[in-house]
């Protein structure tokens, strides 16, 4: 209590308590680059205890100060929701044979990339307290790192910009970070620059972007003045704020387009093209939850972990309980939107 305490009233953190070790966890079995890892970082604990108190605060009140396009980690929003909408948009776009544009977009490295700068800006547009800013600029600005190699720590060196991975608060700093994209694209509607996707029911309802975390789905109709602003806005987000977007990694995806425009507009984007249906946030877009291709993905998972067995020596009671843990984790979360047909189930 006396450290938080005192860092309440001097705003300041003693030496140490905000090193970091940064542990390399690999993304594929066998890694062979820098890119073949995820940086973790392993906070000490009074920092921890720290960034869990001001999470809390944050989290009252992020709802209110973020777009409801964005649906990560705020109370009442719901992953789901953003592919229910996503969903539901394609749909309308078939049944009234309307040309519908998604623009699947790809960050590279986000969370290492925010600039620390801009998003105390940003907290500052947003009205945040100046002893607020005080605080955070105090986590995330004083923070020295060294690299665990083989269980050993690298020298220390100083962290210029980004989010830790492995800090209570960066999740929520980072939503704060993306509204940038909000701000812009809501501009750019504003000024007749982008015009998003109208849904039948009634002309004043408009889906232009979804977002969760770093997860970014643009909508919009088929124009290349949509394409123009589209490109536009990321270039300038990546510019400003210092999130840089993947174009090549990022897909294009039409809904009553020919391939032919489809191609050109890949081209200008320097992008590729997808099919409906392609996933958002893991779950099908476009896709029909009553053909088994669509549970494909899910079914190798399944085999995938299980077949993992085989290279440990697992009791018979050891392999029951692994068939029940991977059963009850991995579907559950498409079973949470779609209903299986009974030749998945059976499989």
């Amino acid at each position: 209590m006396r450290f938080i305490s005192d860092f309440h009233q001097n705003g300041k953190l003693a030496k140490g308590i905000n090193s970091t070790f940064i542990s390399l966890i690999p993304k594929i079995d066998s890694p062979q680059r820098l890119n073949d890892f995820r940086p973790i970082s392993l906070v000490g604990i009074l920092y921890k205890i720290l960034a869990k108190v001001l999470a809390n605060r944050l989290r009252i009140v992020i709802g209110s100060v973020i777009s409801e396009s964005q649906t990560a980690f705020v109370k009442d929003r719901q992953i789901l929701d953003g592919i229910h909408i996503a969903n539901e948009v394609v749909d309308e776009a078939r049944k009234s044979k309307k040309e519908l544009m998604l623009f699947k977009v790809d960050f590279e490295k986000v969370y290492d990339s925010v600039d620390w700068g801009y998003l105390d800006k940003v907290m500052e547009k947003m009205s945040f307290p100046t002893l607020w800013r005080k605080w955070i600029k105090e986590c995330v600005g004083t923070t020295t790192t060294s690299v665990l190699v083989n269980g050993s720590p690298t020298d220390e060196f100083p962290l210029e910009r980004g989010l830790r991975q492995g800090d209570l608060l960066s999740p929520f700093l980072f939503l704060l970070a993306t509204e940038g994209l909000n701000v812009l694209m809501e501009a750019m509607i504003r000024h007749n620059l982008f015009t998003g996707f109208r849904v039948e029911v009634t002309d004043s309802l408009s889906v232009s972007h979804l977002q969760f975390a770093d997860d970014t789905l643009l909508l919009g109709e088929k124009s290349w003045a949509n394409v123009r602003a589209l490109r536009a806005v990321l270039v300038l987000f990546e510019s400003l704020y210092g999130l840089k977007v993947n174009f090549h990694k990022s897909m294009l995806v039409g809904v009553n387009i020919s391939d032919s425009w489809l191609g050109k507009v890949a081209s200008a984007l320097c992008c590729r093209v997808g099919k409906i249906h392609f996933l958002y946030l893991g779950l099908s877009i476009g896709g029909d939850s009553r053909r088994l291709v669509l549970w494909e993905p899910v079914l190798a998972r399944l085999k995938n972990r299980l077949s993992r067995w085989k290279s440990r020596f697992l009791s018979f009671g050891g392999r029951l309980v692994l068939l029940k843990s991977v059963l009850t984790s991995l579907p559950v979360y498409a079973l949470s939107f779609f209903k299986a047909p009974s030749g998945t189930v059976f499989r």
